[in-house]
């Protein structure tokens, strides 16, 4: 096992701790936010990406994967926010004695979800758009990184056809 993979684990553990000292509500949003988060981020990022780059200079690659990384965080923490004020609204009944544990509980549960898929975009897109051969080798050289890409096969479906046709074009990756 690599640093990456420990890294890898880290994050997304971290992600599961956040969710269970959070509760479920604030887990689900920041869940919710990561799949709106990818629908828009996947839509825009490259209009951004251009942009970039003109006001730069700085490579295609680098550009597409910091703006979608940029829109990414911005519009999941925007629906974040939504979903702490209802949290602040509920609180009332989520501190009772049982509701809380589940609270919390489910919270862990939602929480490492959105740290699978978080990494998993995350590393699909480096992927997809090449940052460097060394960092490249290691994510090929990781036991843990497959695991993590698999679950986003399924929300390819919110992902546009540009990206995927990328995908097919990238050789010897996973």
């Amino acid at each position: 096992m690599s640093y990456l993979d420990i890294a890898l684990i880290a994050i997304v553990a971290g992600f599961g701790l956040f969710g269970l000292w959070f509760g479920l509500v604030h887990a689900l949003g920041s869940l919710i936010g990561t799949f709106i988060g990818l629908y828009f981020a996947s839509r825009y990022y490259e209009g951004l990406a251009n942009w970039l780059m003109g006001l730069t200079g700085w490579s295609g690659n680098f550009s597409k994967v910091l703006m979608f990384i940029i829109a990414f965080v911005i519009i999941a923490r925007l629906v974040g926010f939504i979903f702490w004020l209802i949290e602040k609204i509920l609180s009332i009944f989520t501190k009772l004695p049982f509701v809380s544990g589940l609270n919390h509980l489910l919270g862990g549960v939602f929480g490492l979800l959105e740290g699978i898929i978080i990494v998993g975009v995350s590393l699909y897109f480096i992927v997809r758009f090449p940052l460097g051969q060394h960092f490249m080798n290691m994510i090929n050289n990781s036991v843990v990184a497959p695991y993590l890409t698999k679950p986003v096969h399924l929300l390819l479906p919110l992902i546009p056809d540009a990206i995927k046709y990328l995908q097919s074009t990238v050789q010897g990756i996973f």
